[in-house]
């Protein structure tokens, strides 16, 4: 049976603790910090339910100032400007707008306003339609995650740097030390997964259907390439660093003159 330290079972809690904050800095950074962001905007336009929302609203108001059918204008937005990088990049402010009201940052009504139309339909006869008003809701569910998750994070770094801070006074073996932040970057891969892209991507579309909704697994998914890639870095870093402890730990029962000694040395 391995026996293992006061310290070191601190320094674990403090490695989970720190993972689980890292974690949700990460959901935070990705799903709820809007921005006004060409980037961002067309991660949330590639959700269908959301671009089909703002198409209908948008094409049935300017449509009578263009001289156009509804139709016929909804399919030029579908697939000549939406779908577009320069049409994300124009509907962007709208997008962090709509973005801060679905999360319960802002109560605010989400307007585009006729200058803002002229430039979604390419047409300047748009200056004479009336403001089109999308019906974005304020999501509970994106608002109770926004704000659980961010309490999580502040509590979790404060549990971590407590416990670290005790199982330094404890002085561990260096062997331990180095196995605390292998088991630090595991906590850290873990939560950037699970935390940071499976919970938006998978729990919290299944909890709320909103259309609105799917901006949450846009977001994660388009920071999952670098949450998946940084998790497998830590990961091969926390077998290297798990190896050097083991070796340490052994080096230190050899050199130990009994089983309860334990050279000041080897220590911290």
């Amino acid at each position: 049976t391995v026996q293992r330290s006061i310290a070191s079972i601190l320094l674990l809690v403090a490695s989970v603790a720190f993972g689980l904050s890292a974690g949700c800095w990460w959901l935070q950074r990705t799903v709820f910090t809007p921005a006004d962001s060409p980037s961002i905007a067309a991660a949330v336009l590639d959700q269908s339910a959301i671009r089909l929302e703002i198409i209908t609203v948008v094409s049935a108001r300017t449509a009578g100032a263009l001289g156009t059918t509804p139709d016929t204008l909804a399919n030029f937005l579908d697939t000549e400007v939406l779908s577009k990088r320069a049409g994300a990049a124009e509907l962007a402010p709208f997008i962090e707008r709509a973005h801060l009201r679905a999360i319960g940052s802002n109560d605010d009504l989400i307007v585009i306003v006729p200058s803002e139309l002229v430039s979604i339909v390419r047409n300047e006869m748009a200056y004479n339609s009336p403001a089109a008003t999308i019906p974005v809701p304020v999501i509970g569910t994106l608002k109770t995650a926004r704000t659980s998750t961010g309490w999580a994070m502040i509590i979790s770094a404060a549990i971590g740097l407590l416990t670290l801070l005790a199982g330094l006074v404890l002085r561990p073996y260096r062997s331990e030390l180095v196995q605390a932040i292998a088991e630090l970057f595991v906590a850290t891969a873990a939560s950037l997964i699970i935390i940071g892209w499976a919970i938006p991507a998978f729990v919290i579309p299944a909890i709320d259907t909103s259309s609105w909704t799917s901006l949450a697994p846009a977001l994660a998914g388009r920071a999952f390439p670098v949450a998946l890639v940084s998790a497998l870095v830590l990961c091969v870093a926390s077998a290297a660093l798990f190896v050097t402890a083991v070796n340490g730990s052994r080096r230190r029962q050899w050199n130990s003159p009994s089983p309860s000694g334990r050279r000041r040395s080897q220590r911290w």
